[in-house]
C-alpha cells in the first residue's frame, strides 16, 4: 500500500467511526485525508471499494494468511484480535446491508481460508477428503465464522477476546479432530 491509499484508508476509518454511513462519502473522506477528491478514484471505485480494501491490507498485516493446518489456532487469534483492536469500524461496516458490502469480502476470505486449511489438513494427516465435502464443510464453517464474528463484534456486552477465541478455537477444533478420526476408521 503506498502512502496516498494509506492516508485514503486511515481517513475513511476516521469518518466511518465518526459518523452516520450515510453520511460518508469521497468527498468528506478525501476532506479528512486533506486530498483532492479526484485522487480516490485513482486507487478506489467507491466507499465500499475502500473498505474492503482496507480489510484485505490490514487482515494481510495482522495474521498470516492462514494456508496451513497446522497454523490456523494462530491465524485464528490473530483475526479475533485484529476484530478487537477496529471493533467501533466494524460495528459500522459489519451492520452495511448493501452490494458490495465489506461482510462479503470477509465472508469470501474466511470462505478461501477455510478451504485451504482443510486441503492442507487432507495432506498434512494423510488423509482423503473428497472435493464436494470439502465445499460442504467450506460453506459450513465460513457461516458459522461470519456469523460468530458479527454477533461477537455486534455484540452490546461481548465476550471478551479470550473467551471468544476459546470458544472458537474448541469449536474448529473439535470439527477437524472429528473429521480426521472418521477419515481413518474410514479408511
Amino acid at each position: 500500500m503506498n502512502v496516498t491509499q494509506q492516508e485514503i484508508c486511515t481517513a475513511t476509518k476516521r469518518v466511518v467511526v465518526s459518523q452516520p454511513f450515510n453520511q460518508v462519502n469521497v468527498s468528506v473522506i478525501m476532506a479528512t485525508a486533506g486530498l483532492r477528491r479526484q485522487t480516490f478514484y485513482d486507487f478506489f471505485r467507491d466507499k465500499y471499494d475502500v473498505l474492503g480494501f482496507i480489510y484485505r491490507e490490514e487482515i494481510d498485516h495482522a495474521a498470516a494468511y492462514c494456508r496451513h493446518y497446522e497454523y490456523w489456532p494462530q491465524t485464528l487469534t490473530s483475526i479475533l484480535r485484529y476484530f478487537d483492536d477496529n471493533r467501533a469500524f466494524y460495528q459500522r461496516v459489519l451492520s452495511l446491508d448493501v452490494q458490495n458490502a465489506p461482510a462479503d469480502v470477509i465472508r469470501r476470505h474466511i470462505s478461501t481460508m477455510i478451504a485451504d486449511v482443510l486441503t492442507d489438513m487432507g495432506r498434512t494427516e494423510h488423509i482423503s477428503v473428497a472435493d464436494t465435502y470439502v465445499k460442504f464443510l467450506q460453506s459450513i464453517l465460513s457461516e458459522a465464522l461470519i456469523t460468530a464474528l458479527q454477533d461477537w463484534i455486534l455484540s452490546r456486552n461481548p465476550a471478551s477476546l479470550r473467551d471468544e477465541n476459546e470458544w472458537l478455537y474448541h469449536y474448529l477444533q473439535d470439527g477437524f479432530n472429528g473429521l480426521v478420526e472418521r477419515q481413518r476408521v474410514e479408511a
